[in-house]
């Protein structure tokens, strides 16, 4: 139970992460910035990787960016992510041996857990190098992780000088997060993703009053494609939660849990989402998440640059 001067603290921490930057791109009094997840000519993570967004993010003229954790960690990104980009025969993630498989995820948990000095400061350093903002560190609370690395994505926010992590997560996972982030100080803001089946992943309005009914420091990332390709009205969800909703992530997608698309060849409602964002005053921070650019020769930087024009557009239109 939180005493009053932690949900206080609490509240004070939220209402910091509205005075965002003052270099980040605004349009109409929103903030537009980038989840890393977008840089899919990324392929290993670590301080290269980070040289890598930060360059692409300075030709976007974008100023705001929502760090992805895989980025950060100096190793090979999961398959399953890159090799639908690469337009070569690889092996799936998931089709790998399991003795693989194993070697891999305690690789990665030992460096969490005894990380080298200095690994995010340097990361901090680059971005303030390059006059980039960084809002939140995207570290994914999994089944499998134990207490230290739990604590590890806290620590590493603290280095980034960041006081907001967002999380792609199970319900029953974020119960297990919630006292560390009150020991912390740092909110966490749950993502939503397109499956609605599970009851244990958050993609509903029950799964975000289920996570919020938590900790006073839970809040919600809101997937705006996702949940309009769950079914539901991310319109409706914006109305309802946008008290607690730190930023969004505005892309889009087909329905019934549909493939990625370009802004306009999907359902989600983003040009409505957008002007309701700025005319209602609420301007919550909206990054932009790349999903769509297959192995078909298109370019991340030109793709990204026209699906940023479209939010200037739509934002500069009355």
């Amino acid at each position: 139970m939180l005493n009053r001067r932690q949900v206080l603290k609490g509240m004070g921490a939220a209402a910091s992460l509205l005075s965002m930057p003052s270099w980040a791109l605004e349009v109409g009094g929103v903030e537009l910035g980038l989840q890393t997840y977008t840089f899919h000519n990324v392929r290993q993570g670590g301080l290269q990787a980070i040289d890598t967004i930060l360059d692409g993010t300075r030709q976007l003229k974008v100023n705001l960016l929502e760090l992805w954790a895989p980025q950060a960690e100096p190793f090979a990104l999961p398959v399953r992510y890159w090799s639908p980009w690469s337009g070569a025969a690889t092996e799936p993630a998931a089709q790998l041996p399991q003795a693989e498989r194993e070697s891999r995820r305690n690789a990665l948990r030992a460096w969490r857990t005894n990380t080298p000095p200095g690994h995010f400061a340097d990361i901090r350093h680059r971005f303030d190098l390059a006059h980039i903002g960084l809002f939140a560190y995207n570290y994914s609370f999994e089944p499998t992780m134990t207490d230290a690395e739990i604590e590890h994505g806290f620590m590493a926010a603290k280095i980034l000088r960041l006081k907001l992590i967002t999380a792609s997560s199970k319900v029953s996972v974020a119960k297990r997060v919630a006292p560390f982030a009150e020991k912390h100080g740092i909110m966490v803001a749950f993502h939503n993703h397109a499956v609605t089946k599970d009851p244990d992943d958050l993609a509903t309005m029950d799964h975000f009053r289920q996570v919020l009914a938590m900790s006073s420091m839970f809040r919600i990332n809101l997937d705006v494609a996702h949940y309009a390709a769950s079914g539901l009205d991310p319109v409706a969800a914006l109305e309802t939660l946008h008290d607690k909703i730190t930023n969004m992530h505005v892309h889009d997608r087909k329905a019934n849990d549909g493939a990625s698309v370009p802004f306009g060849d999907g359902v989600t409602p983003a040009a409505q989402i957008l002007k309701m964002n700025r005319d209602r005053g609420w301007k919550l921070p909206c990054f932009y998440e790349l999903e769509y650019v297959g192995a078909d020769g298109r370019d991340v930087i030109a793709e990204t640059r026209r699906e940023l024009d479209y939010e200037i557009r739509v934002l500069n239109e009355k």
